[in-house]
């Protein structure tokens, strides 16, 4: 059960590389490995996927606890530092996806597609073919549904597994479950259904499989199998990097891309490629926008600063990188309810090790946050609880029903500190920003395609997202304290003092963190949006033509959801757009 692929996965090295390929798709992360499959898999296109980091899939790699950034080797981690932010007296660390699956490989596996208010806010905008109705078939395309809920609104025959459990790992999601009842947050049955409220708390969905194996974009849609029988057309090169793109034509003719330069990380060597019908970057909101910048397509200004002859002026390129933001609270609860029970005593290792490998299943299937409150600040009294629900705020298809904040529970908080009890568990609320306001920037921090790019990210510049997050953190209190009430044994270890705006700003100045949800630096939108668009609805790139992006950084704005999923979506309904005009040829 569960042994590591053997070292025979294709790969195909820089100094072996074809001329030209009729598709090249830069990045094997969550998007990546989704169209190089797609485009692929009927054998009649050529498909070169590049990818900077590895394909290694080891136990470790493979096993959601250990694969998780922070509990990994960090093998298939890329952490570099933001800006720093006066504000904040601090930068950010800012973590993304190396390797084969890209984040999907060391992510908690959340898999949420929000609500349908979300897209259809996107389509009233101006996005045709980005309405719920529109990408629904796509949230069915991906998954195939595992878990024991109702199987209605989830997919039987995609490529990912997708799964939710009976019951609760840890006591204190079952007593925080109670308290966020009691407290008056309806329970979503089924976060996937249309049919349910769009605000209230849900049991988290993961993507894992029957094994208990983590089920990244590389296991499910990439696995050794289906790259030996495709290896013929399609080539997937590791340990490379997409320098820059090539493009013909400019001032009086249309711009064209035409190749991609990759080089090898390891022997030196650099090949031009040539893609006959596209090239489709899939490197991330971070990293994409710094490809067309490399490339000459960005801000004019930008890239007369960096020495970079300008191809074309295109001011979104970059603007408007949103994220999810988290503020930390931490409680002392029993032992046996949180996962610090692993360090705190042998035989809890031991027996969940077992329990892993005999069964798939316990806490290495890293299922830690198991219940979620959605919530929308303007409906939370300052006590934290939820004003009554109406038939109105209750309408998931409503865009201003699309929840500002969440509340997640987690079994294991940070330990550290001073006169903290290291001999009781450790019990998390994390109280997130979900509909940021706020937007940063990407930039270039110098000509070279191996170096990091600048991130300003420009976190609470505007007073809603302050506004989302106190309201969450009151949450936060009010649930622990019914949990208490209930007769939970919880004591606050790192919680606000008060809940007036002042302490909790400062509680958030203090605590606030990314959750490495980096989006809309690229988004569908006109370049004369007051946020200038870089991609239209196709998701082709303005202006310049055989050029697509499909990531997280094509989302008008941030979703109010874990974006995996979305991603997934976006991708297959970019395959199908890919393949439907090569049809019409």
């Amino acid at each position: 059960m569960m042994w590591p692929f053997s070292d025979s996965y294709p790969q195909t090295l820089v100094e072996n590389l074809r001329e030209e390929y009729d598709f090249i798709v830069v990045g094997g992360g969550n998007a990546g490995c989704v169209l190089a499959r797609r485009l692929s898999e009927h054998g009649k296109n050529t498909v070169l996927l590049v990818e900077k980091g590895d394909a290694g899939d080891s136990w470790l790699h493979r096993t959601p606890l250990t694969s998780l950034h922070h509990w990994s080797d960090g093998k298939h981690s890329n952490v570099f530092d933001s800006v720093a932010d006066a504000r904040f007296g601090r930068h950010f660390s800012l973590i993304t996806g190396r390797g084969l699956g890209g984040s999907t490989r060391i992510n908690g596996g959340q898999y949420t597609c929000g609500v349908p208010a979300e897209f259809n806010a996107w389509k009233e905008a101006g996005r045709p073919g980005w309405g719920y109705d529109d990408l629904k078939p796509y949230f069915l395309k991906s998954e195939t549904w595992i878990g024991p809920v109702p199987e209605e609104w989830h997919g039987a025959k995609g490529p990912l597994k997708v799964r939710s459990f009976e019951g609760y790992e840890y006591g204190s999601s079952d007593k925080a479950a109670h308290a966020a009842n009691h407290l008056g947050f309806l329970p979503i049955l089924d976060m996937h259904s249309p049919l349910e409220p769009s605000i209230g708390w849900n049991k988290m969905q993961f993507a894992l499989d029957a094994d208990g194996s983590r089920q990244s974009s590389f296991r499910a849609y990439l696995p050794k199998t289906f790259a030996q029988a495709m290896a013929h057309n399609l080539h997937i090169c590791t340990r490379a990097l997409a320098a820059k793109l090539e493009c013909s034509g400019g001032e009086s003719d249309r711009l064209c891309a035409r190749s991609v330069e990759v080089h090898s990380l390891h022997g030196g060597h650099i090949r031009v490629v040539k893609a006959r019908r596209e090239i489709i970057l899939t490197c991330g909101a971070l990293k994409t926008p710094q490809i067309l910048l490399l490339s000459g397509i960005g801000p004019a200004e930008h890239l007369s600063k960096m020495g970079i002859e300008l191809i074309r002026h295109s001011p979104g390129v970059g603007a408007h990188l949103q994220d999810h933001l988290w503020v930390a609270t931490s409680y002392n609860c029993p032992l046996s309810d949180s996962m610090w029970a692993l360090f705190r005593r042998p035989q809890t290792l031991i027996g969940q090790l077992y329990k892993y490998l005999r069964h798939g299943l316990g806490w290495l299937l890293c299922t830690s946050v198991e219940i979620e409150i959605f919530g929308m600040s303007s409906l939370i009294h300052a006590d934290g609880k939820p004003e009554a629900h109406s038939s109105e705020t209750k309408d998931p298809f409503n865009p201003s029903n699309r929840p500002d904040f969440a509340v997640m529970t987690c079994g294991i908080a940070d330990p550290r500190g001073p006169d903290v009890d290291r001999s009781r568990g450790f019990f998390g609320l994390n109280c997130a920003l979900l509909k940021a306001e706020s937007s940063g920037r990407v930039l270039l921090s110098s000509r070279d395609p191996a170096d990091n790019p600048l991130c300003e990210m420009h976190y609470l510049t505007s007073h809603e997202d302050w506004a989302a997050l106190r309201a969450s953190l009151r949450v936060s209190v009010a649930l622990a304290s019914q949990m208490q009430a209930d007769g939970y044994a919880l004591d606050p270890v790192k919680v606000p003092r008060a809940l007036d705006d002042d302490t909790l700003d400062e509680f958030i100045t203090a605590g606030v963190e990314t959750m490495y949800h980096y989006s809309s630096s690229c988004r569908i939108a006109s370049e004369d949006d007051p946020a200038p668009g870089v991609v239209d609805h196709t998701l082709r790139v303005h202006g310049v033509s055989n050029l697509r992006i499909c990531d997280a950084s094509i989302f008008p704005s941030v979703p109010a959801t874990h974006p995996q999923a979305l991603v997934y979506a976006v991708a297959e309904k970019c395959a199908d757009m890919i393949l439907n005009a090569e049809s019409d040829l």
